[in-house]
């Protein structure tokens, strides 16, 4: 007699994994009791309680176009407009006390620190919509492109559950497991987490907190009011496209002459070059210090330039 074998087929974002019990998950847990002092036992049971989520690895794994970093195209179409800018005037008005006292206690300007956080969550709007244990435990614990970078953010959404005094599994964010209105990862909210509203709780989901995280963070590293961020450069021939224009890209002002790129608005001796496709051409911009302070947020050149576009045309509304 034959027998029939019937197969059902399970999304694999459904499939149940306990990371407790997984090779990399037992060394997670040792490592956790001895660098931490986390009791195994607590360690193991909340890993048994990550869920796997696919369409997360699936950002990280090369299967997602712009699935980790938006195109030029949309930051334009979305940050870049009116009705944006609108927001963000309101914004200022609404949260003027919070951003106020940030200024008096870090030097930031209001604009810097308004752009942040509309390109990071829309003033709040986005950034809640993942479970942020489910996650980097799924990018810690399956290959990605940046799995050492999840580990460490792992330990480190530990610490946080600790010094928020919240339970782990309670904790959102985004798909990379940054959390509330600035989208910190756990390791900035421990590095350059405030409590500006002086409720005793460095909150990241409190717009107050956020204000004062963001406003630490610039004046940590250096931004100055003064200057432009970015400015639009103007390009002789095709001579920009034989020069590079990574993140770092860096280069005297006399060699940029040399490739016919000129900014006569641009003061510094020094630029960072940046060549964004705008889906017919490109859009050429010269960056300055604020725009390598900002790429140490986010290592991306569309969304760096997106908020120092952003931060002057809030100035010049």
């Amino acid at each position: 007699m034959k027998r029939l074998f019937i197969f059902i087929l399970i999304p694999f974002f459904l499939y149940s994994f306990d990371f407790s019990k997984s090779y990399e998950g037992k060394n997670f847990i040792n490592k956790m009791h001895i660098k931490y002092g986390f009791s195994k036992r607590y360690v193991a049971k909340i890993l048994s309680r990550a869920k796997f989520r696919e369409d997360v690895l699936n950002r990280y794994n090369g299967k997602l176009k712009n699935a980790t970093d938006f195109s030029w195209q949309r930051y334009k179409a979305k940050i870049l407009i009116p009705q944006s800018i609108k927001l963000g005037k309101n914004f200022m008005k609404k949260f003027d006390i919070y951003l106020t006292k940030a200024q008096k206690i870090y030097g930031i300007e209001k604009e810097a620190i308004t752009a942040f956080i509309r390109v990071e969550s829309k003033f709040g709007l986005f950034g809640q919509e993942y479970r942020s244990l489910d996650v980097l435990a799924t990018l810690a614990f399956f290959k990605n492109r940046k799995q050492r970078f999840f580990k460490k953010e792992l330990e480190k959404l530990f610490l946080v559950s600790k010094k928020m005094r919240k339970d782990i599994l309670q904790i959102y964010g985004s798909f990379a497991g940054a959390m509330g209105c600035v989208q910190q990862m756990p390791s900035i909210y421990l590095k350059y987490g405030v409590d500006l509203d002086n409720n005793g709780i460095k909150n990241p989901n409190s717009m107050a907190d956020c204000i004062g995280s963001i406003a630490k963070f610039l004046k940590l590293n250096g931004w100055n009011n003064n200057l432009a961020t970015v400015v639009k450069a103007k390009v002789k021939g095709d001579y920009f496209k034989a020069l590079k224009s990574s993140v770092r890209s860096y280069y005297s002002i006399n060699t940029l002459r040399k490739f016919k790129i000129y900014a006569p608005k641009f003061r510094q001796k020094g630029a960072y070059f940046i060549k964004l496709y705008n889906g017919n051409g490109y859009d050429i911009y010269l960056g300055d210090n604020n725009y390598k302070i900002i790429t140490k947020y986010n290592y991306s050149k569309q969304y760096a330039v997106s908020i120092g576009l952003y931060r002057n045309r809030l100035k010049n509304y």
